[in-house]
């Protein structure tokens, strides 16, 4: 593709409109923050730069530009990343532009999937009254299963299989998309005569389905699930975040509830900002991901004591995790889909409202029948996880107050059950590592003046840290003086995520309070240095190699010509 055409979409492409499109931004000054998508943050760490059009996260180290984020976020190819971007703005990519990629199993699978979900939803309306009945019976609305792409999977063994034979997949891929099962050499559809619910990811593909049985059917299993694929991973998803992580974030709180009809309930009442975990536990990877929207959770489960104890296990993890979750109480033989066929979406909203944070439910609840002591033991284990030092704070005050007790006690406490905790890995600080190499390529991002003259005056040798000689390396292969006022296209060339990253660190940085002659004095002088070092561990090897003494000679001479107020002895 022409990069004249990349850069009209990139310019086009607000970073901080994409990333703000995927996730919830905050303004901090002249940049803005979000929770890091790439790791498990729960604590802002992705720093976005409005000026320089570029992203950092100072936690994992993953950086580029607004075509990188979605190709990373979204796992495409460059290319279909940058076919993504030229589709939100309306720029049309001429027929000669348009690039033939070659598919991945991923987007094969991604294909598959469409594929089927789009024959399950028409097979609904157009075989499926009994379902919409149901479907009816249960006041669920036509505008909402077409909302939620719900479909219907025939009381046939090949009626999916023989539509993506048509659709032109072949065998190979119907094998492993796990929508047909293998009986004695034959495949044949895994879902029949199931009410289809299409799991979507945070970015509105479909990755999975869960298909609950209709009446009269002989099969005793409710929901039927799709299996592991590359797409789909059990509790790594939230159903219908894909339909209101705006919401969530717009609303700063989103209501977990336990399966899909409670979901479908919510939805269908206008309460948006909901999410299911499908029917399993709360998961550490799907508190992180809603935790990228929101950092307040209140949990909406099942009235009955089993339901308190799933909601009050899922807020503790939650409160592990450094997020602020809450519950709420539905009466003892409710769920959300029954206590709102009886109430209105304002009943509900005011039970949300009154959702207690987990220390003080814990406090106050008798009902799950657990002791002062183990209540404590409880939270304690909970808070011991949380990275952030104020926050402990704050928890440990209000454990104190809710349940009469001293905060020194409780920090005895946490001392005494302290467990090794394995911090968040971070990248190497290579600014310990030839700090003055690091200021000279700061220095040449700044100005194209210092780049000319870093590129005439300078070869790699000069650079002793691996990773500034492969960006030295990088700016220098090819003229760049011209991309140095846009660093976010600076970044665009750069295959190897590493250096991207490295290279985005230096972007990210202020001018130093050092010139750039001073800088590259600095750098030249090291590297007379080191191989002055070299050499005495040769000469120590080597004592009668007279050349080794001459080189030496020469080198301290250059040292002292560029250091003149350093001493011969001192140098040697």
């Amino acid at each position: 593709m022409d990069s004249s055409l990349i850069d009209q979409i990139r310019r086009s492409n607000d970073i901080v409109d994409v990333i703000g499109s995927y996730l919830r931004v905050k303004r901090q000054g002249s940049a803005f923050l979000a929770l890091c998508p790439f790791h498990n943050d729960s604590h802002p760490s992705l720093n976005i730069s409005p000026q320089k059009q570029i992203y950092k996260c100072f936690a994992c180290g993953k950086a580029g530009n607004v075509i990188t984020f979605v190709q990373d976020y979204e796992k495409l190819s460059f290319i279909e990343a940058v076919k993504k971007l030229a589709q939100r703005v309306g720029i049309i990519i001429p027929e000669r532009e348009q690039t033939k990629v070659v598919s991945t199993k991923r987007e094969l699978l991604l294909q598959v999937y469409r594929s089927a979900k789009d024959f399950y939803a028409n097979n609904l309306f157009q075989y499926g009254s009994h379902v919409l009945e149901y479907l009816q019976n249960r006041h669920i609305s036509p505008e909402t299963a077409k909302a939620l792409e719900l479909g219907y999977a025939l009381n046939s063994a090949s009626g999916l299989k023989s539509h993506l034979l048509k659709e032109a997949y072949g065998v190979d891929i119907l094998k492993e998309c796990g929508l047909l099962s293998n009986v004695q050499g034959n495949l044949i559809d895994q879902f029949q005569e199931r009410l289809m619910f299409p799991i979507h990811n945070n970015t509105g593909e479909v990755i999975a389905f869960s298909g609950r049985v209709l009446e009269g059917s002989t099969d005793n299993r409710k929901y039927l699930n799709s299996p592991g694929t590359e797409l789909y991973t059990k509790g790594n998803e939230l159903y219908g975040l894909h339909k209101t992580k705006y919401n969530v974030a717009k609303e700063e709180c989103a209501i977990i509830c336990e399966g899909n009809i409670d979901f479908l309930r919510l939805y269908e009442s206008g309460v948006t900002n909901a999410v299911a975990t499908l029917g399993t536990a709360m998961t550490d990877n799907q508190i992180y991901l809603l935790g990228r929207y929101t950092p307040h959770m209140v949990m909406l489960y099942d009235g009955d004591l089993a339901g308190r104890k799933a909601a009050l296990r899922a807020a503790l993890l939650i409160l592990s995790k450094g997020f602020a979750p809450r519950i709420a109480l539905l009466p003892e033989k409710e769920d959300p889909d029954s206590y709102l066929l009886k109430h209105s979406k304002e009943d509900l909203l005011k039970l949300v409202t009154a959702a207690r944070t987990v220390i003080a439910f814990m406090a106050d609840d008798t009902s799950l029948e657990i002791g002062t002591q183990d209540k404590i033991e409880q939270l304690t284990d909970a808070i011991r996880q949380v990275r952030d030092p104020i926050q402990k704070e704050f928890l440990l005050k209000d454990i104190a107050e809710a349940f009469f007790i001293s905060e020194g006690s409780l920090r005895q406490k946490l001392r005494q059950g302290s467990r090794m905790h394995t911090p968040l890995s971070t990248p190497t600080d290579e600014a310990e590592a030839c700090p003055e190499e690091r200021l000279l390529l700061i220095l040449t991002l700044k100005d194209e003046e210092n780049y000319n003259l870093l590129a005439h005056e300078l070869s790699a040798d000069y650079f002793l840290n691996d990773n500034y000689k492969q960006i030295y390396r990088y700016l220098t292969a090819q003229d760049r003086a011209a991309d140095l006022s846009e660093p976010a296209r600076l970044l665009d060339q750069v295959e190897n995520t590493a250096l991207r990253e490295q290279l985005a660190d230096l972007l990210f940085e202020e001018l130093p309070e050092i010139s750039f002659g001073q800088a590259l004095h600095e750098v030249i002088v090291r590297k007379l240095q080191h191989e002055i070092e070299v050499l005495d561990r040769r000469i120590v090897t080597e004592p009668n190699n007279r050349e080794l003494f001459k080189q030496r000679e020469a080198l301290s001479k250059q040292v002292n010509e560029l250091i003149p107020h350093v001493t011969t002895d001192l140098i040697e």
